[in-house]
């Protein structure tokens, strides 16, 4: 199942001031009487909400070097936090090593301090090794300790946990947590909710509707025998009224309701609920995912693809590589492919396995571009680097031509492969008749072993 993206802060807190009645007080001048730490503090923050990152720095940098000289040091981790916040969006490696030193620095001088904590969880997480994900967890974790009412604090320590996967109950109480303190904000707030939070409401419906959905009779019985769940069809008791797994079941499609009337265009929880109605109602396999789920999940997808396949030890590319090798061999008396397709290329993992089987074009076609940008990366050294596909497109496989990517109108394609593409698509006719109309005289693809119940829905 897709993880929802993270919610997080547009630029990382600024610690515990109020900005604005910060900004009141340099504006009237009463910094003038401050002592030279609080008056470096504001200037830091003055000059970062006009958007000078420069001075904003040299403002915190000289708050930390006059609090150390001062007899009664008190601002120091205020300003350390915000100097790794004006570090972060001044980019770069340097800087981001720098800002994780100065929020570590601060945690270890005052473990409780909610801002730092915060910031140092984005920075983990957003690493997305299992390792940086934990200690991530444990910092959201101390921040809805110091405030409960922290929704962002209490969404990332949800979407951490639901990457872990080995708390599922945790995962589910902490999006119901965040989904109950940020529409109580909009009940009490006159003003309609920003879109920004509408769009982070639904990703949080959508989150708890995915974990609610992965669990297992025994969870599931669990999780609707906490008197604090929003379980619907649950006794004030906490008694199911029904079977557990169809409480969960019709909860989890129930959020992914929600999420779709507060994000009608949300394609990852249209494709989730039609697959959850059709699993609970017995009704047929759709057809295939919708070509937008499939471009927002692999769009998300895109920055960490790469790093996740090689820690799962992924072997489909070279194992399809492997195939059309012995093709060539065996079958074509070493003859190389005249063209080939990469259906579904995504970052063109199988790209450098087919390049030195195919004489002439070699393209690869995926729906999201993202996936595609890194595919274009790649290069092939023919005395100057070269770009290793001749063509990529973002198109639907069942919309592609030849003529498409081939340099002339009549021309068929030779040899398709397809990496986990099949899974995409619960009947295979249509596809299979799309590659017949490329003319495909070899076809290579993988698939997938199915257990039983998984096959209960036809893909």
């Amino acid at each position: 199942s897709p993880h929802p993206l993270l919610m997080r802060m547009p630029t990382p807190r600024l610690a515990l001031q109020d900005m604005l009645q910060l900004l009141v007080m340099l504006a009237s001048c009463s910094c003038a009487a401050a002592n030279p730490v609080e008056q470096a503090f504001l200037i830091g923050l003055s000059a970062y909400e006009r958007g000078d990152l420069e001075a904003a720095r040299a403002g915190f940098e000289e708050c930390i070097a006059l609090d150390a000289k001062s007899e009664s040091p008190a601002g120091r981790t205020d300003c350390m936090t915000n100097l790794g916040s004006v570090l972060i969006d001044l980019g770069g490696a340097d800087n981001d090593k720098s800002a994780e030193l100065l929020y570590r620095s601060v945690l270890d001088v005052e473990p409780s301090h909610a801002d730092a904590a915060f910031n140092l969880a984005l920075m983990l997480q957003d690493q997305q090794a299992e390792g940086s994900t934990r200690e991530a967890a444990s910092l959201y974790e101390r921040v809805v300790t110091a405030d409960p009412g922290r929704w962002d604090a209490w969404a990332n320590l949800a979407t951490a946990l639901q990457r872990l996967t080995d708390r599922p109950l945790a995962t589910c109480r902490a999006f119901q947590k965040a989904i109950i303190r940020l529409e109580a904000l909009h009940e009490a707030s006159d003003a309609e909710p920003a879109a920004e939070e509408v769009a982070h409401l639904a990703q949080m419906y959508y989150g708890l509707g995915i974990s609610l959905a992965n669990l297992d009779s025994a969870k599931c019985a669990e999780f609707a025998a906490d008197p604090d769940s929003m379980l619907v069809g649950v006794s004030p008791g906490g008694a199911a009224t029904a079977s557990s797994m169809t409480v969960c079941d019709e909860n989890a499609q129930n959020a992914l309701r929600i999420a779709l009337q507060l994000e009608p265009e949300h394609a990852q929880a249209e494709h989730m609920l039609a697959s959850l109605v059709a699993s609970s109602t017995g009704a047929s396999a759709m057809s295939k995912a919708s070509p937008a789920f499939v471009r927002a999940l692999f769009d998300d997808f895109s920055t960490s693809f790469d790093q996740k396949l090689a820690e799962l030890q992924y072997a489909v590319p070279t194992l399809l590589g492997e195939a059309a090798s012995m093709y060539v061999q065996q079958r074509r008396g070493g003859q190389p492919f005249s063209s080939a397709l990469d259906a579904g290329c995504g970052t063109g993992l199988a790209g450098p396995h087919l390049r030195s089987l195919v004489d002439g074009t070699l393209a690869g076609v995926d729906l999201s571009q993202k996936m595609l940008d890194k595919a274009a990366e790649l290069t092939v050294s023919q005395g100057i680097p070269t770009p290793l596909y001749d063509a990529l497109l973002a198109k639907d496989l069942l919309q592609l031509q030849a003529a498409d990517f081939l340099p002339h109108p009549t021309d068929l394609v030779d040899l398709i492969t397809a990496a986990d593409v099949l899974v995409y698509f619960g009947v295979l006719t249509e596809l299979l008749h799309a590659f017949g109309r490329l003319g495909a005289q070899v076809l290579i693809f993988s698939c997938e072993r199915a257990s039983p119940a998984e096959t209960s829905t036809g893909w």
